[in-house]
């Protein structure tokens, strides 16, 4: 069960998101908490830390912040990678493996079958 609240991610980073969709993010990196059996050992705060930080990684990432700059209405909003880079170390520090932070996730391996061509 997910301890963060959307509030709790706000602290995190500034997004436009409704608490309803914060939520289902929070959840989502609560079950992937518990799945994943390298973590161990967090008291509830530091759980709800993480949380937090992995769905604002997540905000972060792939939702409203996809795009190096954002135009909305008369104010544009620039992010930079170096907050993904302090969302990641910090999430590392509260205990997150590279599953959790998707490092490596994105390696691509293929299995290549060659006939033989001898004979």
């Amino acid at each position: 069960m997910a301890t963060a609240t959307p509030t709790d991610v706000r602290l995190e980073i500034d997004t436009n998101l409704g608490d309803e969709k914060i939520q289902k993010v929070i959840e989502r990196k609560a079950r992937d908490i518990d799945r994943d059996d390298n973590v161990g050992g967090l008291d509830e705060p530091d759980r709800c830390d993480l949380e937090a930080v992995l769905a604002a990684l997540h905000i972060a990432t792939k939702l409203d912040r996809a795009a190096s700059s954002q135009q909305v209405g008369n104010a544009q909003k620039s992010y930079e990678e170096s907050s993904v880079d302090e969302l990641r170390a910090d999430a590392r520090r509260l205990g997150a493996t590279d599953e959790l932070l998707g490092i490596g996730a994105m390696n691509k391996t293929a299995s290549i079958g060659v006939p033989d061509t001898r004979g």
